[in-house]
């Protein structure tokens, strides 16, 4: 009897098949990818006049206080001149300020306004359902996940803001 783990990759239609941890960074990228979800976020930025980048962006900017550009560049793990490109379309839609650092003129920061912070929270409640994949699982098998993830995680999980 063969395996799902020893079916050839187009029997299965996952890459990364043969080997249990490709292929479920395959289908964890499937998910987080969902088109569905990336849809409604486009969505939302086209009705407040944004790029699908700045939308993104809109997940590292704080709301307590002004967040660096070259942090921004650093949380999106983008080039500086992109982030000008991002927050000048963010300022363009009201959505965010750009302004010089309280103590450090050299620096620009990023502050959220009254529209962004809504648009953020929007954004960041879409990002942060879980598909309707996720219904499949009970709520043992989604703790289980859930725990495994944060095994995975400890070691790469960004500050949260």
């Amino acid at each position: 009897m063969t395996g799902v783990y020893d079916m050839a990759v187009d029997e299965v239609g996952v890459r990364g098949a043969t080997d249990p941890a490709g292929e479920a960074w395959e289908r964890m990228r499937e998910l987080t990818h969902d088109p569905a979800v990336l849809g409604r976020v486009h969505d939302i930025a086209g009705e407040a006049g944004i790029i699908g980048g700045a939308a993104k962006a809109l997940k590292y900017l704080s709301r307590t206080e002004p967040t660096p550009m070259r942090q921004l560049a650093a949380d999106l793990r983008c080039d500086t001149s992109y982030i000008t490109t991002i927050v000048d379309n963010l300022e363009e839609a009201g959505v965010a300020r750009r302004q010089a650092h309280p103590t450090d003129r050299r620096i620009k920061v990023v502050v959220l306004t009254d529209a962004g912070q809504a648009l953020a929270d929007r954004v960041a409640e879409i990002m942060g359902t879980p598909p309707p994949a996720f219904d499949q699982l009970d709520d043992q098998e989604r703790t289980a996940l859930r725990d495994l993830l944060r095994k995975l995680s400890v070691v790469t999980e960004a500050p949260r803001r």
